[in-house]
């Protein structure tokens, strides 16, 4: 399960800031929601849900936009895996 690292604030806005590295970055409406839907726990399915129910979007699209986004937030080094600090 994917987790937002918890030194990450994000501000309704979109603004992001690692307080652990000082790096800032913005966000789409879009990241922005999956974003906070990752920090409440949500996976996979939970989150095609509620995006799918938001946006028009297939699943398709939306699971290869989603694991290329996720991709982003770990090269940013902004989430974790279970088990990890």
């Amino acid at each position: 399960m994917l987790k937002i690292k918890s030194t990450i604030a994000i501000s309704d806005s979109g603004f992001v800031f690692d307080a652990g590295t000082g790096d800032s970055f913005s966000l789409n409406n879009t990241g922005l929601e999956i974003v906070r839907l990752i920090k409440e726990g949500k996976d996979f399915p939970e989150i095609i849900q509620k995006v799918s129910e938001k946006y028009e979007v297939d699943e398709e699209s939306f699971e290869r936009y989603y694991y290329d986004f996720v991709a982003t937030l770990n090269q940013l080094n902004l989430i974790e895996k279970d088990g990890e600090d």
